[in-house]
């Protein structure tokens, strides 16, 4: 997974913004009488991300878009605005723009193999609808990523890198491996194996991540390389890459 930099965006200014695109002027009204309470929730996210923390959010029920999450605000208000976000020609457009060329070269983060053409929210709007414009819940991320990953609840066992969040010790110590297995066809096998003085939490969210996004997907890229080269790598007595 590639770290990204969060894009340098007031989050106030973002929610101010997006807002002004309601069609409703009643909705727009009410979205501005929770601004500081919306203001408090992206301020929360923020703290608990830096800990690794996120798990310990509520979330929301699933379907029950007539949910009200805050004041008059249902999820299917949340939910909206970001749909809005989206639109060309509506204000927020910009920042939805700005967040998907944050991924360098326009290369997916999280597969570093896809090319970026949406959003993925790191806390599913499903479940978290209060943070479905917050700059830093949404990733920039190819369709297949974004597709695979699904709306789940997040748990302390099941959360996986943060790429606005993670040191950059995961791009520079390593932690993935490969062992080429000489059958026919040649296939490959990748295995997560992290430094053992790595905490606990990190070397969960490296299994979680590499699970979710990578380790099927690479063993596919990689089988018709390996039939190409499975003479020469024979020749080498190369069992490990």
């Amino acid at each position: 997974m590639r770290c990204l930099k969060k894009l340098n965006v007031d989050y106030s200014e973002v929610y101010d913004v997006c807002v002004t695109g309601l069609r409703t002027p009643e909705l727009a009204t009410e979205f501005k009488r929770v601004r500081d309470d919306m203001l408090t929730f992206f301020a929360e996210y923020n703290c608990l991300a830096k800990d690794h923390q996120l798990f310990s959010l509520t979330a929301k029920e699933r379907g029950n878009d007539s949910q009200l999450v805050i004041a008059n605000i249902t999820k299917e208000n949340l939910i909206n605005l970001y749909s809005e976000m989206t639109k060309v020609g509506k204000p927020g457009r910009d920042y939805y723009d700005s967040l998907r060329g944050l991924a360098p070269l326009g290369i997916c983060p999280f597969c570093g193999i896809g090319q970026v053409s949406t959003l993925d929210h790191f806390l599913p709007k499903a479940y978290y609808p209060e943070f479905s414009i917050l700059p830093i819940n949404l990733i920039p991320a190819c369709a297949d990523c974004n597709k695979n990953k699904g709306a789940q609840k997040i748990e302390e066992h099941t959360q996986t890198l943060h790429p606005y969040f993670e040191g950059n010790i995961i791009e520079t110590v390593q932690w993935m491996f490969a062992e080429v297995n000489e059958s026919t066809p040649v296939t490959v096998r990748y295995f997560v194996q992290p430094p053992s003085f790595w905490s606990d939490g990190l070397k969960q969210r490296i299994d979680n991540y590499a699970s979710n996004y990578i380790l099927g997907r690479f063993e596919i890229q990689a089988a018709p390389e390996l039939v190409e080269l499975s003479g020469h790598l024979n020749q080498l007595g190369i069992k490990k890459i």
